[in-house]
């Protein structure tokens, strides 16, 4: 059985304009009809508001109306939006101004917010069809290409720019700064095959969440695509500037892999004692990779810690005859590379978080099976996912359910009017009543008392 319900809403304007909605709500398609009743409600609301702003303006003599589309989240408006010439002869949209949009510009900045938060987890073609849901209206993996762009370009400007105005109040008497790159795949970028996301954390310390598992305290994470090592450094102390308090911090522990700009990431903090460690991921990921098998790398690897690279140079060469060609090649540029950064392979405090910071922010999105990207793509979506947190709080608000705790009820006791207390005790229960114990607690609590009930 089905039954309808005809619902008849009248939106009215200040000014006295009116509009009818009426729409009939049937019982088997209850959620169907009611997003339609609110999807056109919203749309004729919005009409009647825009209109309204236009008149109020009065920014001169309207000279043409234009066709055009503001996305916001979850829904679109089309509206004929109209343009004044003022008594200087420019020409204006007031509505544009008053919605905050730019030439050429098709949605909100909250809009593009949301896509970015959407498309930070998943691909552009998942994001268009989430998103085409939401606000009703067809959007390509295109379109969401060209928001990330500008979402990320958006970024990355206001991260190149900023300026520390004051220092940190964060007390680091020891910071902890680590940096690594990751190359992606690029596309349709001529002989440019790929480019390199650098990614820079700081932190003032670590602490156990758990048996294994320690959290960063304090951390600061930032990155950034195909910049040159003056502007990256630059860009790092005006952001650890502006969250530490460095004049106080008396120690830098610098790590990561042996690459120079690595090294000199964090030069420009003006600390005095500064001490880079290469990472011993990396050191074991080297030695493991070439030789492999052929030496016992766990004792080889304590002795580099405890001796130094010299002490190793030999079995390493001892290990290099006989292989291969492509064996040897391998094992020479381990032994350069040991021997290069050798002033750097010693025993520190515990670092190397760098690793998996890179892997959960750039490798599990941008690293994928089939996945490659336009340079303004690649520039983009390491900021996005940086900034993944606050776009999702801003585009996805939600009040929480407040659950209200049910009242437990407190019994009272019945007053005896009896002259004589009542009580029982339970270890009296299981033996006997005539027992020497018995007869003592009996005596210590009340002689009127009985022994069981």
């Amino acid at each position: 059985m089905t039954i309808s319900v005809k619902q008849i809403i009248t939106l009215k304007t200040e000014n006295g304009e009116e509009k009818t909605i009426e729409r009939q709500i049937r019982s088997d398609h209850f959620e169907d009809d009611l997003t339609a009743l609110f999807q056109e409600v919203r749309t004729e609301t919005a009409n009647q508001i825009f209109s309204e702003f236009e008149h109020k303006v009065k920014a001169g003599v309207s000279i043409r109306t234009e066709k055009r589309r503001y996305q916001f989240q979850d829904f679109s408006i089309e509206y004929r939006r109209r343009t004044f010439r003022m008594p200087d002869g420019t020409e204006r949209k007031p509505l544009d101004e008053l919605l905050g949009f730019e030439k050429y510009q098709r949605q909100s900045l909250k809009a593009i917010e949301q896509v970015g938060a959407i498309a930070s987890d998943l691909s552009y073609r998942k994001t268009a069809e989430i998103i085409s849901y939401m606000t009703k209206r067809a959007t390509s993996a295109s379109t969401i290409g060209r928001q990330v762009w500008w979402l990320g370009k958006w970024l990355e400007e206001g991260q190149m720019r900023f300026e520390a105005s004051e220092p940190g109040k964060i007390a680091a008497p020891q910071l902890f700064g680590e940096a690594d790159g990751i190359w992606v795949p690029l596309q349709k970028a001529g002989n440019k095959k790929k480019v390199e996301i650098r990614v820079a954390i700081a932190y003032t310390g670590k602490k156990y969440i758990s048996k294994n598992r320690r959290r960063l305290l304090n951390k600061t994470c930032l990155t950034a695509t195909g910049v040159q090592s003056q502007p990256w450094q630059i860009m790092i102390r005006e952001h650890l500037y502006a969250r530490y308090k460095l004049e106080d911090t008396r120690h830098l522990w610098v790590g990561g892999d042996g690459a120079k700009w690595v090294g000199s990431t964090f030069d420009l903090l003006g600390i005095k004692k500064v001490t880079r460690i290469l990472d011993p991921y990396h050191v074991k990921k080297a030695i493991t990779s070439a030789f492999g098998d052929s030496i016992d790398s766990k004792a080889l690897i304590r002795q580099l810690y405890d001796e130094g690279f010299a002490a190793i140079e030999k079995t390493l060469v001892d290990a290099a005859v006989g292989a291969t060609q492509a064996q040897v090649k391998k094992r020479v540029e381990c032994m350069n590379y040991l021997r290069n950064n050798a002033a750097y392979i010693i025993r520190g405090p515990s670092m190397g978080a760098i690793e998996s910071n890179v892997g959960k922010l750039i490798a599990q999105r941008m690293k994928t099976r089939g996945v490659s990207w336009s340079l303004a793509g690649a520039k983009g979506m390491p900021l996005l996912i940086l900034h993944r947190q606050e776009l999702y709080e801003k585009s996805f608000k939600f009040e929480a359910l407040k659950t209200e705790k049910k009242k437990q009820m407190i019994r009272k006791r019945k007053k005896d009017e009896s002259t004589v207390p009542k009580a029982s005790f339970t270890i009296l229960k299981t033996g006997k009543t005539s027992t020497p114990f018995a007869s003592l607690f009996k005596a210590i609590i009340h002689d009127d008392l009985p022994l069981s009930s």
